[in-house]
């Protein structure tokens, strides 16, 4: 129907991969914790997903925009790999 933009996968291991197919975006969520997966020098990461509303005059409108990145479990909590997904345009 073409109202699915992205699907996003929690678990699939050490998997942070975000690719495109048939015009959805699949994404997998990274390796976040501790217990038994990852790599020594591997920085632990959890993928953020932010959908976008618009807001009309009394109320909220539809999705505008979704973008995602990870954070790193770092000093820092650094961010990275940040990136649009899909944005709502006029001439649609």
């Amino acid at each position: 129907m073409g109202d699915v933009k992205g699907v996003f996968i929690g678990h699939d291991h050490n998997n942070d991969f975000c690719g495109k197919l048939d015009g959805i975006w699949f994404c997998y969520g990274g390796g976040f914790g501790y217990h038994g997966y990852g790599k020594n020098g591997w920085p632990r990461r959890a993928r953020v997903i932010l959908a976008e509303l618009g807001k009309g005059e009394k109320a909220w409108m539809g999705v505008e925009r979704i973008k995602t990145w990870k954070r790193l479990d770092d000093d820092k909590l650094s961010k990275i790999d940040e990136q649009i997904l899909w944005e709502w345009q006029a001439s649609r």
